[in-house]
């Protein structure tokens, strides 16, 4: 439909709808919902006046359904979709934010960007660290005009609540089943009248898993912790300048994470002569991992090219992924032995500085440290605002893991020999640590002009720089086969296994105008001129680069020393957005918009592969990887309605959108033997990168209500259809493994995310009626995400999930009791997926030369408790 017809249609309703409510509409407010005000455009606005698709969760919201994780604000926000098992664990270190069906590439890559008041934080998962915000704010389609990078789908943005201008303070205590423990106390007022205010909050947060681990019965996994520090100052040292600042330090320990194994492969150990798996039973050996293969895929030898290559029958898992095998999964082997400790306590074996910041058995480690200052100067009477804002993020993430997903105890370690002293482990395991640190430094200018007249404005500048390092270290080759020497004490090591780290450097000049027509038509246009600035480097094992090399990569030939710069790309972009806004009513308006998004960044570049043997730069070029991709670009079409109605107890938002995906970026990636040393590593190692493979159609339809047809009576209702269609795609590994290749892949929807999600939120409550009086209520909380696929090709998927929370409570005086349970009817389906190889003595078996398990991500199950706050 042609865009001149497509606003002909939308006046056309909004007219009708105009004219069928005009009764209500012309009523006054009278108990009505409380207005909702975000600032998705770097000013307060209300947010059915705001012409963009925003869901926002407001403080109280997030207390009365109990929200306390990243997690938990995905599942009750539609759209919204979080993936954290891509990196073959399923934890708090890689949480991918997936928006309206837009998948990331990797677990280092983002299409959605967040931030705290507006200042760019590197982890999403430091989200969950803002302490009782004013509200969370999802912002949909590009927003690259006021947010600027990595805003391709999206952006979430936590705006933290302003110190009262009273001295008062809350504390609250949680206690549920499985040790849950959550106590949070915050105190805010005045310090030097209204010159001076401040907001010290602090929350310690535990809770143990909904699952025993297999092979150490004794063992829950899940478990989880964190403390939280915050504090905000806020000075107004005159009436037109605003001063804050604020600073959070925030503290995750967790345990072995919660995902199980479903295995295409039966694994049968048959001692140290013969471990290898079979798709077949054996009554030899003894089981180790149940064959749930309900299919056979004609794949290919290798996916790369499937017009030559022959092609191969392979087990795999078709349609809905299975319940998990009772007795076999979950299970992790994690033992902490002399061995592994010494391993640990290696500095060679670590990032710089992670020796002491870093975990020291399996689980996970994390520490973020975020600060930001903003500074608003109202210029007289002019109506010009003059802002700063600046923030610095320091975020460590250190993690070990049993990579292999399932209980090999019973495997001998057939690289043990009279030699080894005893320094190497007697049975065969792969255990896998990884650890990153992340920094950026952002600053933003800008001068915003509304003089209550007919045009509003602003222009800024920004500048953002991200530094990432990291360090992925096979934990099994130290263990299996790389025994202490006699001489040195020390275990040797071939390279360095420092991943290439990354640089990036983002300035941009932004600016946005608004001309309101007649006090009811209005046209805005905005948009940022974006340089990206994106430094490759070589990893921590130093690399050649030959003539062949050169022309091949676009790379200068040379050999390059461990990190060094290999290659600088600069990408200049201009985003633009347009909107076109009518009010229809005073409490009624549609609006149509044009955007525009393209992503630069870390993940942009392909260099580790270089870092390697010949045999790892081999099944690099295999893979097609190159060192520089193409930014992923994307044109967003969107229709909008807003408004309230029936004397204001009634309140919608309902957004279509039309998007073309292009250039996409997919990960590729593929396990392989390395060569022995002195030219490799001698054992298996991961190879991967990103590959600009794919366009995608997307089309979608968001809805939001809430309804207070009584007193003390609301509804909340949010919906959303995220319909993605593949037009063209290609990833090795899954053709390898499904033998779908080209047109095949056409119409498919795009993995990992729901295409219908909702939620459904309803509250009741009332007065007290003996003496002293007070308030209770009673409140339901259900959320619906449907089936997600595991790959492009759609053939397996994990089934929908729905869960509902119940809370009830009382209020007297300054005191509030409730009593809660957390997915009262115990969904058990997962809530995230991914392919993976598996790992089994020896390499050279079957199913390692292509996926052959999922991995699955194990939600939380029923949780009762209670919590107790007091206000003073």
């Amino acid at each position: 439909m042609k865009s001149s017809k497509v606003v002909a249609t939308v006046t056309t309703i909004a007219a009708a709808v105009a004219a069928a409510l005009q009764p209500a509409l012309a009523a006054p407010d009278e108990g009505g919902l409380e207005e909702i005000v975000v600032t998705a455009r770097k000013r307060s606005e209300d947010i059915l006046k705001t012409p963009i698709a925003v869901a926002a969760i407001t403080g109280e919201d997030i207390q009365a359904k109990g929200i306390s994780s990243l997690t938990d604000l995905s599942n009750f926000t539609p759209g919204f979709t979080i993936n954290s098992v891509n990196s073959g664990r399923n934890d708090r270190s890689f949480q991918q934010i997936t928006l309206r069906g837009f998948t990331p590439a990797s677990t280092t890559a983002t299409l959605t960007a967040t931030f705290i008041d507006g200042v760019p934080i590197a982890s999403a998962t430091g989200l969950n660290a803002v302490s009782n915000p004013e509200r969370v704010e999802v912002l949909k389609g590009p927003q690259a005009a006021y947010f600027g990078r990595n805003t391709f789908a999206g952006a979430v943005n936590v705006v933290n609540r302003m110190p009262s201008d009273t001295f008062q303070g809350e504390a609250s205590a949680m206690a549920g089943t499985r040790d849950n423990k959550d106590i949070s106390a915050t105190i805010e007022g005045p310090i030097a009248g209204d010159a001076l205010s401040f907001r010290l909050s602090g929350r310690s947060f535990a809770k143990s898993g909904s699952y025993k681990n297999q092979a150490n019965m004794s063992q829950t996994l899940g478990d989880q912790a964190s403390d939280n520090l915050s504090l905000m100052l806020v000075s107004k040292p005159t009436e037109k300048i605003t001063v804050k600042v604020f600073g959070m330090i925030n503290k995750d320990k967790d345990g072995p994470s919660a995902q199980g194994q479903l295995s295409a492969w039966e694994v049968r150990a048959n001692g140290a002569a013969a471990n290898f798996p079979r798709t077949s039973g054996n009554s030899t050996g003894t089981l180790v991992l149940p064959n749930l293969s309900n299919c056979t895929l004609n794949g290919y030898a290798s996916g790369v090219n499937p017009a030559t290559e022959a092609r191969v029958v392979r087990p795999f898992i078709c349609g809905a992924a299975p319940s998990l095998p009772a007795g076999f999964s979950p299970a992790q082997n994690t033992v902490e032995d002399a061995l592994l400790r010494g391993i640990l306590a290696d500095p060679r074996q670590r990032l710089t500085g992670m020796a002491n910041r870093g975990v020291q058995g399996y689980g996970l480690k994390g520490e973020l440290r975020h600060v930001h200052g903003n500074i608003d100067w109202e210029i007289g009477d002019t109506g010009l605002t003059l802002s700063w804002l600046g923030g610095k993020n320091w975020d460590y993430i250190s993690e070990l893991a049993d990579l292999d997903n399932y209980d090999t105890s019973a495997f001998t370690n057939a690289t043990l020999n009279p030699t080894a002293n005893g320094s190497l482990r007697s049975t065969w395991d792969f255990p896998f640590l990884v650890e990153r640190k992340n920094q950026d430094w952002s600053q933003e200018l800008r001068l915003a002009y509304d003089n209550k007249g007919a045009f509003t404005g602003l222009i800024g500048a920004s500048y953002l720089k991200t530094e990432a390092e990291g360090d992925l270290v096979s934990v099994f080759a130290e263990l299996m086969s790389n025994p202490i020497s006699p001489t040195t004490g020390l275990r040797t090591r071939a390279a360095s296994t420092l991943n290439a780290p990354g640089r990036a450097e983002t300035t941009g000049v932004f600016f946005s105008g608004t001309y309101k027509f007649a006090d009811v038509f209005s046209i805005s246009a905005e948009g940022r001129f974006q340089r990206d600035k994106i430094n490759g480097y070589v990893g921590g094992a130093g690399a050649r680069i030959s003539a062949a090399g050169q022309a091949k990569y676009g790379i200068t030939a040379g050999t390059y020393a461990p990190l060094d710069l290999l290659v600088t790309k600069t990408f200049d972009n201009f985003l633009p957005r347009v909107i076109a806004q009518w009010d229809v009513t005073p409490d009624m308006m549609v609006y149509a918009s044009y955007s525009k998004g393209v992503n630069v960044g870390l993940s942009s570049f392909n260099t580790s592969f270089l870092n390697g043997s010949p045999t790892i730069v081999a099944a690099g070029d295999a893979l097609g990887l190159k060192v520089v991709t193409e930014p992923e670009e994307l044109d967003n079409y969107e229709l909008g309605l807003k408004g309230k109605f029936l004397d204001g107890k009634l309140r919608t938002s309902l957004a279509l959108y039309k998007a073309k995906w292009k250039n996409q970026l997919n990960r590729r990636g593929v396990f392989v033997i390395d060569e022995p040393p002195p030219t490799g590593l001698g054992n298996i190692q991961t190879v991967s990168g990103v590959v600009n493979s794919g366009d995608v159609d997307a089309n979608g339809i968001e809805l939001d209500l809430a309804y207070a047809p009584i007193p003390d009576f609301t509804v909340n209702l949010g919906f959303a259809l995220n319909d993605t269609k593949i037009k063209s795609f290609s990833d090795p590994n899954v053709t390898l493994l499904t033998g779908v290749f080209g047109d095949g892949f056409k119409g498919n929807q795009l993995p990992l995310s729901s295409k219908i999600s909702g939620t459904l939120g309803l509250q009741y409550g009332g007065d007290l009626d003996f003496e002293g009086g007070g308030s209770w209520f009673v409140r339901s909380d259900t959320f619906y995400k449907d089936k997600q696929y595991v790959d492009a090709a759609n053939l397996t998927w994990i089934k929908a999930r729905s869960q509902t929370n119940l809370r009830a409570g009382i209020t007297k005086g300054p005191v509030t009791f409730e009593v809660f349970v957390n997915n009262a009817f115990n969904d058990k389906n997962y809530f995230s997926v991914a392919e993976n190889t598996l790992l089994a003595p020896p390499f050279g078996a079957g199913p390692t030369n292509g996926f052959a398990y999922l991995n699955v991500a194990l939600p939380e199950l029923r949780v009762f408790g209670g919590k107790i706050k007091y206000k003073f």
